[in-house]
């Protein structure tokens, strides 16, 4: 039987192959191939969720949340995001202590269930995600973990058409939407105490 890597593995690899200091996000791209949206969705979901580069991280989820909705095959960024760069030493370093975590993840997911990976499916999942990365930008603190999460279980699924993480996913999804929804509530309610 012949072994595939799993994605963890090659987000490390691509990482770690780079000779540069800095890596855009499109030569990732490049070089994450067939397993693109759902590689650069764990890619852009765990830099998410390193301070100042979260916004530009959301917008690209966005995007991808959108070209799954209209049914491309394989991402498309512009060249704007295309060309925003990640410290690649900082970036593997995050990504190696989110490796474990990640491992044990992929242990478990295998193609099951597949009524909730076909492209229908996959269509309101794109809808989700969108949802998900408008949240995660917001302002406010801890408001970005649920919903990056959420989006790796989903992009894990996506992956491998795994149904059972795509269900998990939509569940955490509903509660990172609510928590971020208390957040900006209760923002607001300060906000409006001190005007």
């Amino acid at each position: 039987m012949v072994s595939v890597e799993k994605t963890s593995e090659l987000l490390v690899k691509t990482l770690q192959q780079h000779p540069e200091t800095y890596l855009s996000i499109g030569e990732l791209l490049e070089s994450l191939k067939r397993r693109s949206y759902g590689a650069l969705l764990i890619m852009l979901s765990l830099a998410g969720l390193i301070p100042g580069i979260s916004f530009f991280a959301g917008f690209a989820i966005f995007l991808l949340g959108l070209q799954i909705i209209v049914g491309f095959q394989s991402p498309r960024l512009p060249k704007l995001v295309q060309r925003r760069r990640l410290n690649r030493h900082k970036t593997l370093r995050f990504i190696e202590e989110m490796r474990p975590w990640l491992e044990r993840v992929e242990q478990y997911i295998k193609p099951r269930w597949e009524p909730l990976s076909n492209s229908m499916a996959r269509r309101v999942v794109g809808v989700v995600i969108c949802l998900l990365s408008v949240v995660a930008v917001m302002p406010l603190p801890f408001v970005n973990f649920p919903p990056n999460i959420a989006i790796i279980l989903f992009a894990l699924g996506i992956i491998e058409r795994d149904g059972l993480f795509m269900l998990i996913g939509g569940v955490l999804s509903v509660f990172a939407v609510w928590v971020g929804y208390l957040l900006m509530r209760i923002a607001l309610n300060s906000l409006m105490l001190v005007l």
